[in-house]
């Protein structure tokens, strides 16, 4: 559980790292993650997608195994709850403060939102090996990188498309963390289930990232143009450099 914790803030304090050995303001980078200041329904996406993921998720299994009944749902709610306090606080969502907060944006300005985000997955996924070494995660490591490469898509489009909100998406990766195993638990565990119920959340989730990849398009995964780094000074493609330092002034209402 130790190891778990540190985990989480490892890509955040890499982030912070590399940016100082860059020579940039670790402040104005700090800035652009706690920059919370984005219309309040980007908020509420960020918990209402992966509940329509997992919402998926359980018409699967509640198709194979039946319904669950209803006092098995009230008991999971307060565990549910707090879960979502524990994955977005200290077990997974600050992860977000590396991988969307850092590197997504600097991987945008070289690659596709898509491509970006089959990389990030990738990292994404080689940060989590010691949850297999050590049987924390007991499914596929396959299936759990089908997974993560479609969440990391999810995570980018909502990135982009709320103009670069990180707390946003911490709290949308918590939620996904705190919701994904719920349809399995109101069966009484993925056990329950008579297919992978990891195969079940990859091919929703996968199922979810494509329909957004067809809509907007795998350059920018948006409506708008993808987001790169707000606090540093970019250099285009001859080499020359462009001020790109932090501005706290962003559209107040993006329309994704």
């Amino acid at each position: 559980m130790l190891g778990i914790g540190l985990g989480a803030f490892g890509p955040g304090a890499a982030g912070a790292v590399v940016t100082r050995l860059r020579g940039e303001s670790v402040r104005a980078w700090f800035a652009t993650v706690f920059d919370w200041r984005r219309p309040l329904r980007w908020y509420g996406l960020a918990i209402a997608i992966p509940m329509v993921g997992a919402l998926g998720v359980a018409i699967v299994v509640f198709s194979l195994v039946g319904l669950p009944d209803s006092s098995s749902l009230g008991q999971l709610a307060p565990l549910f709850v707090f879960n979502l306090l524990l994955a977005t606080l200290l077990t997974g969502g600050n992860e977000e403060l590396g991988w969307r907060g850092f590197a997504l944006p600097h991987l945008q300005q070289r690659f596709s939102a898509l491509t970006a985000s089959v990389l990030l997955g990738g990292v994404w996924t080689l940060w989590h090996i010691p949850m297999f070494v050590y049987d924390v995660y007991p499914f596929s490591p396959i299936l759990y990188a089908a997974a993560v490469v479609s969440f990391a898509v999810i995570l980018t489009w909502y990135y982009n498309a709320s103009d670069g909100c990180v707390l946003g998406a911490v709290l949308l990766h918590g939620t996904i963390n705190a919701i994904v195993n719920v349809p399995a638990q109101a069966v009484g565990g993925a056990a329950a289930v008579p297919v992978s119920y990891a195969a079940i959340l990859a091919g929703v989730f996968a199922v979810l990232a494509a329909l957004l990849v067809v809509y907007y398009g795998p350059k920018t995964l948006s409506h708008r143009d993808v987001v790169r780094p707000r606090w540093t000074a970019t250099r285009s493609a001859d080499g020359s450099a462009s001020s790109g330092r932090f501005n706290s002034q962003h559209p107040s209402d993006p329309s994704d």
